[in-house]
């Protein structure tokens, strides 16, 4: 499954989820925008960094649509709502971890960058951590490298990361 992030305006960007076993999804606009990283990025890290396979992206990769994405194919219909509604039910544990691991792990990455609380959608202290420093250390290299192509990203311009766990049925 590839996951497509989209620079759609100056402060604006979208998600496409590309997916063989599911019909694509799309979110836009798109949550958290950041000139150094987009949110969903941030959450992507922390489920592959730390191994969620049934958080935001691994719903997505079971087909559900993590409750935000949109069919960009297939019509919208009633049977369509239920279906991914039954995936969104039997999928999905990790995404409050997914949730709690971005909270801890981008306030601290700013932070670590020379940015303060109130900028680039961050308004307080982290919360408290059960990371060790290598594992913090670990995504905020991820999260250093995936923010140089980002910020490299124009308008109208993407960039695409590959989710690494395989789709499910």
């Amino acid at each position: 499954m590839q996951v497509r992030f989209e620079r759609t305006g100056q402060r604006r960007y979208a998600v496409a989820v590309l997916r063989s076993l599911h019909g694509d999804l799309r979110m836009d606009p798109a949550p958290g925008y950041s000139d150094l990283i987009p949110h969903d990025l941030v959450h992507w890290v922390v489920e592959d960094e730390f191994g969620l396979r049934d958080g935001i992206f691994g719903q997505l990769a079971a087909g559900g649509n993590a409750g935000t994405f949109v069919p960009t194919e297939e019509l919208r219909t009633k049977a369509w709502a239920r279906q991914v509604e039954r995936r969104n039910r039997t999928t999905g544990t990790d995404m409050g971890r997914s949730e709690a691991l971005a909270a801890q792990v981008y306030p601290r990455w700013l932070r670590r960058g020379g940015h303060v609380p109130g900028s680039h959608d961050v308004q307080q202290d982290p919360p408290g951590t059960d990371l060790s420093d290598p594992d913090l250390h670990r995504a905020f290299e991820r999260l250093d490298s995936l923010s140089r192509t980002w910020r490299a990203v124009g308008v109208g311009r993407s960039m695409t990361v590959e989710w690494p766990s395989p789709e499910r049925a």
